[in-house]
């Protein structure tokens, strides 16, 4: 009778849908699209944009969020569908091309041959739910562009940009949208910096 019971049990649990016990995997993505008129870069010049880089806390797929100081933890069910710091790192090359603070903005692989090169880290990618102001979605990059022309070459920007975006839900979807308005404002910010190098500089 118990291996019966035992039997009949099996057959019962074999009948439970596996599937709908456990919510489904989200694939998420950052985009930055530009607006506004492009300006006018010194003419010849090629900006390489380098393969990003990210801390080891966040160079995963797995959405990040930050519980306590010293506290984080992973979001098995909502991924990156491309790993963060390439697509950061691709935003950055649409958005400067689009801009044309550099006549050319070019990838790793391109054959072109570049007059400057713009190396980056993304330093931080979370959902903070800290503090009164939380939840936020909190990003920072840190970018250097150096320029090839002199020798040795030269550092014209080394700088690191954060921004922290209050979002009106605790979920993934409000997280994503606010790295990517996080992520515009930076790539603005980088614009303008970029814009300000003495365009010497930038020849």
């Amino acid at each position: 009778m118990k291996n019966l019971g035992l039997l009949g049990l099996l057959a019962l649990a074999g009948c439970v849908d596996l599937k709908s016990a456990y919510p489904e995997k989200r694939f998420y993505t950052i985009e930055a699209p530009r607006s506004g008129p492009a300006r006018t870069g010194p003419e010849g010049t090629v900006l390489r944009v380098r393969r990003f880089s990210a801390s080891r806390l966040f160079e995963g797929s797995e959405l990040v969020h930050r519980n306590a100081d010293s506290e984080y933890e992973s979001d098995f069910y909502s991924v990156f569908f491309v790993p963060p710091a390439a697509q950061v790192g691709e935003q950055a090359q649409r958005w400067l091309g689009q801009s044309k603070v550099f006549a050319t903005v070019v990838g790793t692989g391109s054959s072109a041959a570049e007059t400057h090169v713009l190396e980056g880290n993304l330093v931080a990618l979370y959902g903070d739910r800290r503090g009164p102001k939380a939840p936020l979605a909190v990003l920072e990059v840190q970018f250097m562009v150096v320029g090839l022309s002199s020798d040795p070459a030269a550092v014209l920007l080394q700088k690191s940009y954060r921004e922290e975006i209050g979002i009106p839900k605790d979920d993934a979807e409000s997280l994503v949208r606010g790295w990517t308005q996080g992520l515009s404002k930076v790539l603005g910010a980088l614009e303008e910096d970029l814009s300000r190098i003495d365009r010497s500089a930038r020849k």
